[in-house]
């Protein structure tokens, strides 16, 4: 298995950094890019030290780079940096994902919101072009305007808009009120889209399956490892992560698994994946860094 978390490391940088649009401009996103970028090659870096083998990419690391205000070529601007960081994640075996906002919303009924959410996610599959390498791009179904049926139909047929590099990389998640992982397996029957299974979500809405019974149902919409996300449930308000690794629990969710790849959705981030990693070595069942023996 590989273990990761999401978008930064507040041990070592911020590699996820923006600003207002009020104050956007070339010299502001060029600057505010290159500090993510070499934060993240840093990040990489240090994750490698510490056998941590799967990352998020943050949606800011090029900001705005989907505003049409944004006409310049950001990948030209960016070309080394962006090379240096895609080189880390090949040369070592590292497994990439990113996950656009809540904005993003392929179903949406407003043509609008269809149109930002390709150019959204346009550059996502760009980002990860420029770097050269083949990571996931997640996001959920999206809004049940009209119903269920209606909403999924939508998806599908916005799908058929998106650009060739998102379409190989676009995976769905099931989601915490609506959409459950039968639903987003539909959508796999349908578009061939695999299915990333969030424990927490699916705890929380569900059709009457188990866990191990939903991770039976999404293995066979994933070529390669599944990918999952792991949290566990904070307070009273429903779907809030956890702020730290609940290690009991997650070795028991340990034994309930095999191969697959855990994102976790915890807030402390680098600190809680480095518990995940001492606990799966334990278990027998980190994954070793490539070329390190």
């Amino acid at each position: 298995m590989k273990v990761g978390y999401v978008s930064t490391n507040y041990s070592l940088c911020k590699a996820d950094s923006t600003f207002r649009l009020s104050s956007l401009s070339r010299e502001r996103v060029l600057k505010t890019a290159i500090s993510n970028l070499e934060c993240l090659k840093r990040i990489l870096l240090w994750n490698l030290d510490h056998e941590i083998l799967f990352f998020r990419i943050s949606s800011n690391t090029v900001p705005f780079a989907s505003h049409p205000k944004v006409t310049f070529d950001w990948r030209e601007e960016l070309s080394s940096l962006l090379g240096e960081a895609g080189d880390v994640v090949r040369e070592n075996g590292i497994r990439i994902s990113m996950h656009p906002g809540q904005y993003v919303v392929i179903n949406s009924q407003r043509r609008d919101v269809v149109e930002s959410s390709i150019a959204e996610l346009r550059y996502h599959a760009d980002l990860l072009d420029a770097m050269e390498v083949e990571g996931r791009i997640q996001v959920h179904v999206g809004g049940s305007f009209g119903g269920k049926v209606e909403a999924l139909r939508r998806f599908e047929t916005n799908f058929s808009l998106l650009p060739d590099n998102v379409k190989r990389r676009l995976v769905i998640e099931n989601d915490d009120r609506i959409f459950t992982v039968k639903d987003c397996l539909s959508l796999f029957t349908s578009l061939n889209v695999p299915v990333v299974l969030d424990n927490l979500h699916q705890s929380l809405n569900n059709d009457g399956e188990t866990f191990g019974e939903a991770l039976d149902m999404v293995r066979r919409t994933w070529k390669e490892r599944p990918m999952i996300d792991y949290s566990t449930q904070e307070g009273s308000k429903r779907g809030v992560h956890a702020s730290t690794l609940d290690e009991n629990h997650f070795r028991e969710f340990i034994k309930s698994v095999d191969d697959v790849d855990i994102m976790l959705e915890i807030r402390d981030k680098e600190r809680s994946a480095l518990r995940a990693v001492e606990i799966l070595r334990e278990m027998g069942k980190l994954d070793r860094i490539k070329n390190r023996g």
